[in-house]
């Protein structure tokens, strides 16, 4: 089967031996769909990558012996402003020049729309509810996504929802059309589980914003109490906004919450999987994830997990308490008597590792994942043809 994934992905971490590979570009930083593409080729596949970055002045495609990777101009500034409508026409001419079987769009947005306009069979994928994100973040970009996420679900004939949370805010009409389908670890991360290794006095938060969704302001107010009892203990912020001088900073050094704290900010995905490790506790203090993969990836690496009791998909992952600490994300002080219960209690932490890691292999395994994926892409086919 020739298959086109079709998102944002970081193609720097994608299998590909071509001549060439140091002159691709960047694209963006998600691990998870190249992640989706090396699966797809370690089963025999043929794989044709369709994505977009900056910095290119036009559309560009490398060839390899099973992988095609086709980029096209994205747009920097005001690309929401007509919906993506460059992107997307690039999108579809490369769509159209290297056509596949079947492809699988990632998200609702500019990708499938290109999807659904190429001709060829599409099976989109949501990660997450664009009503949701609005809320959170109410700007012209984020309601300029929901009209394309409008047009999309309206369009596409076949869905998949990366959890069952996702899939439970649907209309009755797009329920009909899509199957759940859960994001899956990468398969190297149990290689850091057979390695034990020391973990070192800190406890860790992974966000990619600081706004209201991220609720990192409430983690910050919360770890100043837990210092109070763990006076040694460490809190470091990884990802975009949580640098020195960044959001996250600036709100610490306004509220004299900066005692303990490490702004770490943007690290690789290796380095980030091995500080998520090392750290006491994974605190996850976000207000609503239609999945979660941070915590997910913690749950594997032997992180005990704090998240929250209504935050989305959360209390599925964690399964309602039993692999690790739920609790009112909006009380600092009930962040802090979760964490401080992990903590102090080794043998629940260990209890909780253990279950955890076995509950991810049994239900977010990459074998159990791409098999359903590919299971999809067949079916989608039959009734194509």
């Amino acid at each position: 089967m020739k298959i086109g994934i079709a998102g944002p992905m970081t193609l720097r971490l994608l299998n590909c031996n071509f001549r060439n590979a140091n002159e691709i570009p960047i694209g963006y930083d998600f691990p998870m769909i190249s992640m989706l593409i090396n699966a797809l080729l370690k089963r025999g596949h043929e794989v044709v990558a369709y994505t977009t970055s900056a910095g290119i002045g036009h559309s560009i495609v490398y060839r390899g012996e099973n992988l095609i990777i086709c980029i096209a101009r994205r747009r920097e500034r005001y690309a929401a402003r007509d919906l993506f409508k460059s992107e997307r026409k690039d999108l579809v001419e490369l769509m159209r020049s290297c056509p596949v079987d079947i492809i699988n769009a990632q998200w609702s947005y500019e990708f499938a729309w290109a999807a659904l306009d190429s001709g060829i069979p599409t099976l989109v994928t949501l990660h997450d509810y664009a009503l949701t994100i609005l809320k959170y973040q109410f700007d012209g970009y984020r309601f300029m996504r929901l009209i394309t996420n409008y047009i999309v679900l309206k369009e596409a004939q076949y869905l998949s929802a990366n959890s069952q949370y996702l899939f439970n805010l649907l209309s009755k009409k797009n329920k009909r059309k899509t199957r759940v389908i859960p994001n899956f670890y990468a398969r190297n991360l149990e290689e850091y589980c057979s390695k034990p290794e020391e973990k070192s006095n800190f406890i860790i938060s992974v966000s990619n914003g600081f706004g209201r969704r991220k609720n990192i302001s409430t983690a910050l107010r919360a770890f100043s109490i837990i210092r109070l009892k763990k006076p040694d203990v460490e809190y470091h912020l990884v990802g975009d906004s949580m640098e020195i001088g960044g959001p996250a900073y600036q709100y610490a050094i306004k509220n004299k919450v900066t005692d303990g704290v490490r702004f770490i900010g943007r690290l690789s995905y290796e380095e980030l999987i091995n500080k998520v490790k090392k750290a006491l506790v994974f605190l996850h203090p976000s207000r609503e994830e239609s999945f979660g993969m941070s915590v997910l990836e913690a749950m594997v690496v032997g992180t005990p997990v704090v998240g929250g009791y209504c935050s989305g998909n959360i209390p599925y992952l964690l399964d309602n308490g039993r692999l690790g600490v739920l609790c009112n994300i909006d009380s600092p002080e009930e962040i802090a008597k979760g964490v401080l219960k992990i903590l102090s209690d080794d043998y629940f932490a260990i209890s909780l590792v253990g279950n955890a890691r076995k509950f991810s292999r049994d239900k977010f395994s990459e074998d159990i994942v791409v098999k359903a994926y590919i299971n999809y892409y067949r079916d989608i086919l039959d009734i194509s043809q």
